[in-house]
């Protein structure tokens, strides 16, 4: 037994710190909850280990914890405590804020007493958001900026009080709280306050940090007086961030006085400002205006970036009809994104004459990315039309499951929950919806798998039974859920007991060996079609994140693949392997938060449809965007700002190296 132990235990130890250490982290990704070997390291002597055993704990969101956690928040350690406290910020029972409060009031260390106000932003409810603000002015005046955070962090969680929107104003005028009072009001977006504190937030459009004046001008949309106008119109077309002029021009967009400047901005040198330019004019303007300014869209049409030019063509699509498909031109191009774009505007028309152009591009473009757009270009005109044309569509929709492409699949199956067709003309290709389900694996399908049960529980026709029970066996817990939810919505009752006690059964992504890899590597340039950015790992705060990055960075798998979504001032997002948005490297991982890891300008995180959902999928910020924070895994930072802000949609990923 000792010889069976040491060939278990070798391996772990190329783990970076200690055998126990290591032991803690494999505890957290397995998501073992009520853990004895988890709670008897919180007694350890070693305050390493309490927290990551507290981290541990934070990260399973362990709701039995509670009572092991509360003791910890005394410790001799600051680290110790402020991990304390983010678990139960974490675990967010309604017990955790009184524990934190109760610490609060004897808690003098900077970073514990932030953690625990960070931790009171994420679990409390309203009546602790009241004492709170209540508390506020026997508070030190440093803590008022991390005050102001979890003023945010409440509202982040829908959790808002009209005193604590008072306070957060009132912090307007100090610059060291300015930053997080300005996000907090943003967060919490109440019109009348806003109002109330009209001159001192147009004064912020002048700030020296461009993070306050472009959630400024976020928090400036609510009101539509001629001198907030004013405001943001000088900010959309002279502020030196492109930030701050992409949050202007989204501010601007329900400002109908506003329409000259927004149409100007169309122009701007910066790509991101000029879509978004793009999008604002698209809101605020009809059909016989655009016309009206055609002169100046038909120049950007022959002289503006690609981007630019195919949203243009899209918005003329929608207001000029038919007659935009001359405009719009071929599908066919060399560039996937711009094929997709042209078909998009397509189906932007409404006109049935773009339908032979769709299905032509549906037969020929060889590109899942243009198939997609097909699909949903051919819906939207297909929802408005005949029954003969409903039928035409849904039966190409159908067809092309065959493909076996998960994410043209999906899209498929999306469009069979459109109820603009009835029920009656969907269940004319339910057999054939049944033959693809059939056919499906939960390790490629996952998501068309549950959007189908989705069509077959909205069909309700018990010939689906077979396969929704098929279903039911899965060992994917998402798969099982949609299928109880199908099951008991055509017949009435619960499933049957011999489904409800499939076990999940967890299989890691990494072996032992694989886990010298976090000692190998710091980080990872990855070359793309603008430059190259530079990724510094974060291990502490996500270790297995970081291994499955580089296991499948040494795979080449993310090597040509597509920056698939781009949001102004947002993120930037790639990884996906099918290009739009839907795809994986077929199992997922866990999710892994840290109090440390926060979603500051440049941070890297892991894209999810939810908890513990992660795949091959990462996003990269362009400004800090703290309502992800402890929602989203952070793996690492990059400094190369310049590079990130010049991507977009349909460039790509060349290869990525670790280092």
């Amino acid at each position: 037994m000792k010889n069976l132990f040491f060939a278990v235990l070798l391996p772990m130890v190329l783990f970076s710190q200690s055998a126990d250490d290591q032991h803690v982290r494999l505890l957290q990704d397995k998501r073992t909850e009520q853990s004895e070997e988890l709670f008897s390291f919180l007694k350890s002597d070693s305050a390493r280990k309490r927290e990551l055993a507290l981290l541990a704990i934070a990260n399973i969101q362990d709701t039995a914890a509670v009572d092991a956690v509360a003791p910890l928040l005394s410790d001799d350690s600051p680290k110790v405590r402020s991990m304390a406290a983010f678990a139960l910020g974490m675990i967010n029972k309604p017990r955790c804020a009184m524990l934190l409060f109760r610490r609060l009031s004897v808690e003098r260390e900077e970073k514990c007493v932030q953690e625990i106000l960070n931790a009171i932003g994420s679990c409390g409810n309203q009546e602790d958001l009241k004492k709170m603000i209540t508390q506020a002015e026997d508070y030190p005046e440093e803590w008022r900026s991390w005050l102001a955070m979890s003023v945010a962090r409440f509202a982040n969680r829908k959790v808002r009080d009209i005193s604590a929107t008072k306070y957060a104003a009132s912090l307007l005028r100090d610059n060291t709280t300015v930053i997080n009072a300005t996000y907090a009001l943003m967060r919490i977006n109440d019109s009348t306050v806003i109002k109330n504190n009209r001159e001192r937030l147009i004064e912020q459009m002048g700030n020296t940090s461009s993070i306050v004046r472009m959630w400024t001008a976020t928090v400036l949309s609510a009101l539509n007086d001629e001198g907030t106008i004013s405001a943001l119109s000088t900010s959309a077309s002279a502020d030196k961030d492109w930030r701050v002029r992409v949050n202007a021009l989204r501010a601007l967009r329900s400002k109908m006085s506003a329409r000259d400047i927004v149409l100007k901005a169309i122009s701007d040198k910066n790509e991101h400002a000029a879509l978004t330019a793009v999008s604002s004019y698209d809101q605020m303007t009809q059909s016989d205006e655009v016309l009206t300014d055609s002169t100046q869209l038909f120049e950007l049409l022959r002289s503006g970036p690609v981007s630019v030019k195919e949203e243009i063509r899209i918005l003329f699509a929608k207001r000029m009809g038919e007659r935009a498909l001359l405009l719009i031109g071929t599908w066919k191009n060399d560039s996937k994104f711009v094929s997709a774009q042209r078909v998009k505007a397509y189906g932007a028309t409404r006109s049935e004459k773009a339908i032979p152009l769709i299905k032509e591009a549906v037969q020929n473009s060889g590109s899942s990315l243009v198939t997609i757009a097909c699909i949903e270009s051919y819906q939207s005109i297909a929802a408005g039309a005949s029954d003969m044309i409903k039928k035409d569509f849904l039966k190409t929709a159908t067809l092309l499951f065959a493909k076996n492409d998960a994410g043209i699949s999906y899209s498929s199956a999306v469009a069979f929950q459109d109820t603009s067709f009835s029920a009656e003309i969907r269940k004319i290709y339910l057999s054939a919806l049944v033959t693809a389900f059939d056919r499906m694996k939960t390790e490629t399908d996952l998501e068309p798998m549950v959007e189908l049960l989705k069509v077959f529980s909205e069909i309700g026709d018990s010939t689906t039974l077979p396969s929704i029970e098929s279903g039911l066996a899965a060992q994917d817990k998402v798969i099982r859920t949609a299928a109880e939810k199908a099951y008991t919505a055509i017949t009435g009752e619960d499933p049957p007991v011999r489904f409800v006690s499939n076990p999940d059964t967890y299989k890691p992504f990494y072996s032992f060996q694989n886990l010298a890899l976090l000692d190998r590597y710091k980080g990872a340039e990855i070359t793309t079609s603008k430059g190259k950015i530079k990724i510094i790992f974060e291990k502490e705060a996500a270790p297995f994140t970081v291994l499955n990055f580089i296991m499948l960075a040494e795979k080449k798998f993310y090597d040509g693949l597509l920056f698939h979504r781009v949001v102004s001032n947002f993120v930037i997002q790639g990884g996906d392997p099918l290009g739009n948005g839907s795809g994986g490297p077929n199992y997922a991982i866990r999710t892994e938060v840290h109090p440390n890891a926060r979603f500051k300008s440049g941070a890297v995180g892991m894209a999810s449809a939810g908890k513990d959902t992660e795949g091959s999928q990462w996003f990269i910020t362009h400004c800090p965007t703290p309502h992800l924070d402890y929602r989203y895994t952070v793996f690492g930072y990059t400094p190369d700002a310049r590079v990130v802000d010049q991507i977009m949609i349909g460039d790509r990923i060349e290869t990525v190296a670790v280092f």
